[in-house]
């Protein structure tokens, strides 16, 4: 009977517990568990029964119908406690543990063990800790949000629920196991079987509730013991970072969700000190999983940051149409991404409605493999925001194409597509140019740069150019020189030539542009970088049908060729009959001080000398433009020193042939000039020679004179004849030549003007025009002084010796004319006078001409021996040659030591005094 009340208390005990809310302390969270449930094997050193666990949970987890798989695994768990002695016993491979004590013995024995409890440390008891703490107290040591701990609790709160139940109720005698009848060794009748089975299911229930009640009561001791700290938090010591078990991975993928959109969500927000998403440090987060977290939140912050960009820059004017089209890309690659996260949260609302397998299952790491490759766009993009800032136009371009050389071929095809929408804006205004000749650039992105203010006649020179600052870099500097050229000789043909006739060959390509597809046009500026692309091909053939029209109307039209020849015979003195006659019907004229020079009266001379040589059949055209100019006029210049032809040029061929071209044309004229006329003079001076030789040559003390003379004139008709034939064949005609060569070769207009700046330069420096070469200029102005120095000496000399055979004519007249009057034919004071004039030409005329003449002799020489040691000492071959030449009998090298030495050696020794 005492055991039959005893029952029915129990009974009763049990109804209240079992109406009562009394819960596991933890939450339905299955991963938890499982986790749990691993280490537990792995501190066990059962690593292999922990894989079979992994797989078999897998299984588990795919099976949709399952419910509550979570309490199966925390009862899996219990279990595994209860039966901590029967290690022996496979856990997982064996199924549940076979050891169960259902008996009342067996749960008599059970509790016997619960309450030797109370004498022991709790050390060896596992506790499911709940997961809202997230920090140890005084006095209890937890490895983990999860593991197993160890706690020294209050014994006197078992002792006092393990004292309701007093173990030798339910202890059964060896009389009681003796007899199975129910008769005990008193005599009294035990229990029926229907009462035993009620009183064992009562005590067994009893013994699981009082280890769920252990449980209990072990951590809302914890619990206490934390709340008496001021936090219920598990705490890195490291840096405060709660990290114990308190939000799902639904909770954290939905945050990850908003946070991928630049929204803060209710755990994870942007910390504006760490310029990143962060999770809360308050909310319990393992530390893998907070790390975890943290990584894929760096999409948002690299959302916000190129979000951030298009909203700065897109409504821009002044960012240009490349820019605006760079945020136009940037927001495509930004709606795919809104799609990968409609996905993403169309996935997540899909499992939490209906659920999804294992193998459809959204993870955390599941959601950091999807998420790779959008995050890695998403950080090229974002680094091309960064150094695309402040650029715009060729330079953002280039920007964007020095990430298409990239291995990896997803990100190739992403700066592909990008960069395709940028340079779309480029490609219109490169069709514009190509095409149209048209400059449509109004923020000033395009390579092409245009200067309004310049003047039609300066078009093709100033107007137009390359800004290398806006050069994308796919397109080569030839490549843009073709370009260049190709709108520039449109505008040209246009405005300046005035031809509006259509240019062959243009039509077809600007259909076949047209009809292409713009977005395969835009990429192929950057994709085909080699010889023989689709785009150069196209410029090529553009290129050449404009700069062949351009080139045709110069010549047919404009008839450059032949104001080039023009140019050739009058200015560069290569009409000879023409140059000889103007300076004989000038040197009357020239003689004059300069003063009294008229361009009005020269022009009459001009006319005369044309229509007096083969220049009259020339193009009136041409002739209608040659005129005189007259220099500045200095002090004690003559009219030779201001003399000089000119040319108009206007139109197209001025752009060729500009002001400072024809100033080049005025100097290189004016030196040939003045050779010309040393040549003119010395030739005057000669044939004075030859025709008073026979005249002077019986008076008295002429004869030394003549014979100077004779040799000075020799040795300057020499040198100037080297000297012009140096000038004008080797230097003109060698120049002249190469020029016809590269103007029929040409390719463009740019050929030409290069061919003809560099006839110039090598005109000039071969005459000694250049600035290095000042100093032979001075020595050719003297040795040109001389000469001119020598004809008035000549001309004095003559002049005396005329007046001495006039003299000697007119007394001979005067005596045949008194002897046939039958007078004397002299008196003696007829002859004292005529004695005394004899004497004075012997002795004052001809010693004094004789000491000039022999000065300047001596002067030409050396002057002459400086030249031929300044040129000796050049590097042009040419003019060391010409040094040979000049002294080809080594007259000066015997007078002049210096140009004793070998050139070899002159040359060697002027090196090592440079060095």
């Amino acid at each position: 009977m005492l055991l039959l009340l005893d029952a029915d208390r129990l009974y009763q005990y049990v109804c209240r517990i079992i109406g009562s809310r009394v819960e596991p302390s933890t939450v339905n969270d299955e991963f938890q568990i499982s986790e749990r449930i691993k280490r537990k094997l792995a501190r066990n050193r059962r690593e292999a029964d922990a894989a079979v666990f992994s797989e078999l949970q897998r299984k588990l987890s795919s099976q949709p119908l399952l419910k509550n798989r979570w309490s199966i695994l925390y009862l899996l768990l219990n279990l595994s406690k209860t039966s901590k002695q029967h290690e022996d016993v496979a856990f997982l491979s064996g199924g549940l543990p076979g050891y169960v004590e259902s008996t009342p013995a067996g749960m008599a024995s059970k509790i016997m063990r619960r309450t030797d409890l109370q004498q022991s440390s709790v050390d060896q008891t596992t506790t499911i800790l709940p997961l809202s703490m997230t920090s140890t107290s005084s006095g209890t040591k937890i490895s983990s949000g999860i593991g197993s701990g160890s706690s020294e609790t209050d014994r006197s709160t078992l002792t006092s629920f393990n004292a309701t139940i007093n173990p030798t109720l339910v202890m059964p005698t060896p009389d009681a196991r003796q007899h199975p009848t129910g008769i005990n060794s008193t005599g009294i009748q035990t229990t029926s079987n229907t009462s035993r089975k009620v009183v064992n299911t009562l005590i067994a229930s009893r013994s699981e509730q009082l280890d769920r009640f252990n449980a209990a009561a072990i951590t809302n001791k914890l619990n206490q013991g934390f709340r008496e700290s001021g936090r219920l938090s598990v705490r890195d010591p490291h840096n405060s970072v709660n990290t114990s078990f308190e939000l799902s991975e639904d909770i954290l993928i939905r945050d990850l969700i908003y946070a991928f959109q630049g929204i803060n969500g209710k755990f994870i927000k942007l910390d504006q000190s760490a310029d990143g998403f962060r999770i809360d440090f308050n909310v319990g987060v393992p530390k893998h999983t907070r790390d975890l977290v943290h990584k894929l939140a760096e999409i948002g912050w690299l959302y916000r940051k190129i979000r951030r960009y298009i909203d700065q820059h897109s409504s821009d004017q002044a960012y240009g149409l490349v820019g605006q089209s760079f945020c136009t890309a940037l927001q495509d690659e930004l709606t795919e991404f809104y799609r990968l996260i409609a996905v993403l949260d169309a996935q997540r609302e899909q499992q939490l409605s209906v659920g999804l397998s294992n193998t459809s299952y959204l993870s955390l790491h599941r959601l950091s493999v999807w998420t790779y490759e959008p995050l890695q766009r998403l950080t090229i993009l974002a680094s091309l925001t960064d150094i695309s800032d402040g650029k715009k136009g060729g330079a953002l371009a280039s920007t964007v194409h020095s990430y298409y050389q990239h291995g990896n071929p997803g990100i190739r095809n992403l700066i592909k597509r990008v960069l395709g929408k940028v340079v779309k804006p480029l490609n219109f205004m490169l069709h514009k140019w190509i095409y149209d000749g048209q400059l449509v650039d109004v923020h000033h992105e395009f390579f092409i740069s245009s200067e309004s203010t310049v003047e039609e006649n300066r078009l093709w020179r100033n107007k137009y150019g390359i800004s290398k600052s806006m050069l994308p870099s796919f397109i080569s500097s030839e490549l843009a020189k073709k370009i260049l050229l190709i709108g520039k000789s449109i505008n040209f043909i246009r405005q300046v030539c005035m031809d509006r006739s259509e240019i062959l060959g243009i039509k077809t390509t600007k259909e076949i542009a047209n009809n292409d597809d713009e977005a395969a046009s835009a990429q192929l500026m950057f994709t085909q970088k080699v010889v023989g692309s689709q785009l150069e091909m196209t410029i090529d053939s553009v290129y050449i049908a404009t700069s062949k029209h351009l080139l045709k109307i110069l010549n047919e039209q404009y008839k450059f060729m032949d104001h080039l020849r023009a140019l050739r015979r009058y200015l560069l003195l290569g009409q000879g009959d023409f140059v000889r006659h103007l300076m004989d019907c000038l040197a009357q004229d020239l003689d004059k001080p300069a003063s009294n020079l008229f361009v009005h009266n020269l022009t009459g001379v001009l006319e005369t000398a044309i229509r007096a040589t083969n220049a009259q059949y020339d193009d009136a055209d041409i002739l209608k433009r040659l005129d005189i100019r007259l220099l500045e006029v200095s002090p004690g210049d003559s009219g030779w020193d201001i003399f000089s032809l000119d040319y108009h040029v206007d139109g197209p061929i001025g752009t060729v042939f500009t002001a400072g071209c024809m100033i080049n044309y005025l100097r290189m004229f004016n030196f040939l000039w003045r050779l010309k006329r040393m040549e003119f003079v010395l030739g005057e001076i000669w044939r004075n020679q030859l025709k008073c030789f026979d005249m002077f040559k019986h008076l008295p003390g002429v004869l030394p004179l003549l014979h100077s003379s004779h040799i000075l004139t020799a040795e300057l008709i020499h040198f100037v004849n080297q000297m012009q034939y140096y000038i004008m064949f080797e230097v003109l005609e060698c120049a002249w030549d190469e020029l016809v060569q590269k103007v029929e070769t040409a390719n463009d207009l740019d050929n030409i003007i290069d061919a003809h700046d560099k006839f110039q330069e090598h005109i000039i420096c071969r005459s000694l025009l250049d600035s290095s070469s000042r100093e032979l200029q001075l020595q050719l102005r003297s040795i040109f002084s001389l000469i001119l120095q020598f004809k008035n000496l000549q001309e004095q000399l003559f002049s005396a010796a005329q007046f001495q055979v006039d003299s000697d004519r007119k007394l001979e007249q005067e005596v045949e004319k008194r002897s046939k009057q039958g007078q004397w034919g002299m008196t003696g004071t007829d002859t004292e006078i005529e004695k005394q004039r004899v004497e004075e030409f012997v002795s004052t005329t001809v010693p004094t001409s004789l000491r000039k003449l022999n000065k300047l002799l001596e002067s030409s020489k050396t002057s002459i021996q400086t030249f031929l040691l300044s040129l000796i000492a050049k590097a042009d071959v040419s003019l060391r040659c010409l040094c040979f030449r000049l002294d080809f009998n080594e007259f000066y090298r015997e007078q002049e030591p210096r140009l004793k030495s070998p050139l070899r050696l002159q040359r060697k020794k002027r090196i090592q005094a440079l060095s």
